[in-house]
């Protein structure tokens, strides 16, 4: 067990799926769309129906983003450069919804055009750089995580049980997009790309901090660089494409795990990608030591972010204390790292627990240095277009300088991507 999964202290979700409290509103995130600058099809208090699209990426129009449930628009909140911060939508029950259609997908044509219009391409992302590919674009291979990234994840095996034939219409569908190989990545257990022809092929990591990672997945089996490109899609999102299939209707449902010390009861909730925390939440916390305030994680203690609505690409909520608000609390755990991540970074000092937290076979000390001074060109050549942020989030954890690497990837990426 790797030290920064504090199993010890906190409970493991019961995994068995129960259905999530009824959320009223919810939300798409710029956050979960890095580079993407929308084009609005919509405005405050225009009544949509699932699948109707909001917005689509202003330089690609192709890449369509649909309202996952029925209701209004209820706001609009714009970033710099007219970026997205978020478009909540408030559901209303007793509307029409589309009518079940099996989909013919039977052809890459047909694929990706049914996967862009449906505002399924978003849940591509593209190594190099961590963004949405183009929309037409083919990469070398794809992968598939059906791996945890912790142990308080939803167990994948769980979250699929009973629909490995929708699964796999997923997984044949996916391999339409690309002329290689569709890597699906897993931990144990039988092999679920069995019998789905030569280019679907199953691919085992041992069950450790790092086998939840694409990144890591991608290092291994089909390393890039700028020349070659691949790309990763989650399993949630892979069953939603075969449902897709079957039924012609958009399904954002997600099974997130409940975790952390001020989870009343960790288990795995079925819910929908975008809702809002405190909604789902309300019933789900409990009191925290002296009074301290709850914080609510969307994602991993490890790889999480502060926020109000379920991330796009989470599988897990995090409840714990809010020590940054408690003033009579020591700082330590994940919320020290927040606080400490605003000031200046102490020096980087090489420990074994620094190399464990990497699951790179590079020279992590020289790779951090390299980020920390932005130094873009040895990043480079040192491996950075293989990661995206939730690579570097354990060795930001773990790291004794307090740096936030994950941050200076991403700044490094963008410079990168500038400059192809």
């Amino acid at each position: 067990m790797l030290p920064w999964f504090r199993t010890e202290h906190t409970q493991l979700p019961e995994q068995t799926i129960h259905n999530g409290a009824s959320v009223g509103r919810i939300a798409l995130l710029g956050a979960d769309l890095p580079g993407l600058r929308p084009k609005l099809l919509c405005e405050q208090g225009s009544r949509i129906k699932r699948g109707q699209a909001v917005f689509h990426d202003r330089a690609h129009p192709e890449i369509v983003f649909a309202s996952p449930v029925s209701g209004v628009v209820e706001s609009i909140t714009l970033g710099p450069r007219r970026s997205l911060s978020a478009l909540v939508i408030r559901s209303e029950t007793g509307q029409h919804e589309p009518d079940p259609v099996i989909m013919d997908m039977s052809t890459a044509a047909e694929v990706r055009a049914a996967l862009l219009a449906k505002g399924f391409w978003a849940a591509f992302l593209t190594r190099p750089f961590g963004r949405i590919p183009a929309p037409d674009a083919v990469p070398e291979a794809i992968f598939v995580t059906v791996t945890a990234d912790n142990p308080h994840a939803p167990d994948p095996r769980v979250v699929l049980a009973g629909q490995h034939d929708v699964f796999a219409a997923g997984l044949k569908a996916v391999a339409f997009l690309t002329d290689g190989t569709v890597h699906v990545c897993q931990t144990h257990g039988a092999d679920i790309a069995a019998g789905l022809g030569d280019r679907i092929r199953g691919a085992f990591f041992p069950p450790d901090g790092n086998s939840g990672l694409a990144g890591a997945h991608i290092h291994r089996l089909h390393p890039v660089d700028q020349g070659r490109t691949v790309w990763s899609i989650g399993y949630q999102d892979v069953l939603s494409i075969g449902r897709l299939i079957e039924t012609g209707v958009p399904d954002f449902s997600r099974v997130v795990a409940i975790a952390g010390p001020r989870a009343r009861q960790p288990r795995l909730l079925r819910t929908i990608a975008g809702a809002s925390l405190q909604e789902l939440i309300r019933e789900e916390s409990r009191p925290g030591n002296h009074g301290a305030p709850l914080c609510v994680l969307s994602g991993s203690e490890t790889n999480g972010r502060k926020a109000s609505w379920l991330g796009r690409y989470h599988h897990q909520i995090t409840l714990l204390d809010d020590a940054s608000k408690h003033v009579n609390a020591p700082e330590r755990g994940v919320m020290a790292r927040f606080r400490r991540a605003s000031q200046i970074p102490a020096p980087l000092v090489p420990t074994a627990a620094l190399e464990r937290a990497f699951a790179f076979d590079v020279p992590v000390v020289p790779f951090l240095r390299a980020l920390s001074v932005g130094d873009a060109e040895t990043a480079s050549r040192l491996g950075c277009l293989e990661m995206v942020e939730e690579d570097l989030a354990a060795v930001s954890l773990a790291c004794t300088s307090g740096a936030d690497y994950r941050q200076m990837l991403r700044h490094v990426l963008n410079e990168l991507a500038e400059d192809a």
